[in-house]
């Protein structure tokens, strides 16, 4: 299975991991996916069975500096572009 991890505020690329013999059970446990809530599970993890490939959202390097650096940036959950 494949992991890809994309940026939840701006969409950008932040990197993937491929493991093919790893189910999804595999990726949630050695991922630390299975520490988060259904709900948060839901907002943030899409399965693509056909392609075998788990797209993560995450914040990346940049957008997580913004946010340090202006917290206000954030609204509602979404960093103003």
């Amino acid at each position: 299975m494949r992991v890809e991890y994309w940026c939840k505020h701006c969409n950008h690329f932040v990197g993937s991991v491929d493991r093919p013999g790893w189910t999804e059970r595999d990726v949630e446990v050695h991922c630390g996916l299975s520490q988060l809530t259904p709900v948060e599970r839901s907002e943030s993890v899409a399965y693509n069975r056909e392609h075998g490939v788990m797209a993560v959202q995450t914040v990346c390097d940049f957008c997580q500096q913004a946010l340090e650096s202006h917290p206000e940036l954030l609204v509602e959950g979404k960093l103003l572009q």
